[in-house]
Parts: C-alpha cells; structure tokens; sequence
C-alpha cells in the first residue's frame, strides 16, 4: 500500500503505522472514484467514506455485479476500446491520476457501457511511478482489446494521446 501513498502529493505526511494506513487506504479509494466521478468517468459512484468503510454504487443486479470484461468480452469490442481509451484521456487530463493496476479483471460491462473499479491503487500524475504505471495500463488495455482481433494503438502512441 506504501508505495501507492509516497510519492502522492494529495497524502502528505502520512505515518507508516498499519492501522492509519487502512484507513486512509479506504480514503484514497473513496477520493480517486470522486475525481473519476466529476471527470465523467463510468466507476461506482463514491457514497460515503468513515475510517475503513468505504461506501460506493453496486454495479449489477438484484445482488450479482455486473461481469468483468474476463468473464464476458464485450459485444463491440471496437466501441468499447474506444469508450476506455476516452476514459484513460479523463482520468489523466481531468481527474490528474492514473489507475495504476487497470486491466480486463478490473472493468465490468454494464448496460453496454464499460465501467473502471477498483481505484485504490490509482495514483496522482505527479506520482513518480504515474508514468510507468500509464504504460503498463495502456499495454493491458491494449493486450486484451488485441485478444479480441481489435486494431490498438502502440503504447507510445496512446501514451501521447492520454497525456495530450
């Protein structure tokens, strides 16, 4: 969890104690899904957040969530690079962070519609580690939609697209 905290400007001065850590962990959740949120990225819309609770949006059913992009590929996997590669170009340009761990386990279909989760690990772009970590979200993204006989973009040349 460390290495997602140092290095992030938006958590200063926080102490390597355990127990804090869960907590601001649930917190950084909670703030990376707010900005995604306001940046008109598709993620369970953040409710409320209190020591490590963590409250957000359930994406799905009558209590079974919505599949990720693992378990059912989507119909028009064309669209759906397009939809993301839109999404990565807000959470870097609107929302200044970076997923930092985003690949085909950690992006549901819902309602034709991708939707990123799993936002602790993101990262403010001004992380040292954003970079790497856009390249490698990049790679998975396009390594998945490649799976899928989808004509992707190089890494570098998405990489230039989401930076702008």
């Amino acid at each position: 969890m460390l290495k997602y905290i140092e290095g992030d400007p938006r958590f200063k001065g926080i102490k390597r104690d355990t127990r804090l850590l869960i907590g601001i962990w649930a917190q950084k959740e909670f703030r990376n899904l707010k900005e995604a949120w306001e940046a008109k990225v598709r993620v369970p819309r953040p409710i409320a957040v209190k020591s490590n609770v963590l409250v957000m949006e359930f994406i799905g059913k009558d209590g079974q969530s919505a599949p990720s992009l693992k378990e059912q590929p989507p119909a028009n996997p064309e669209r759906i690079y397009h939809v993301l590669i839109t999404y990565l170009k807000r959470l870097y340009q609107k929302a200044k962070i970076v997923h930092g761990d985003l690949s085909e386990y950690n992006i549901m279909m819902w309602k034709g519609r991708p939707v990123i989760f799993d936002m602790s690990q993101a990262v403010s772009v001004q992380h040292p580690l954003a970079n790497f970590m856009l390249r490698r979200d990049i790679a998975n993204v396009n390594r998945f939609f490649s799976r899928l006989n989808v004509k992707v973009y190089s890494v570098e040349e998405l990489y230039t697209m989401v930076v702008g």
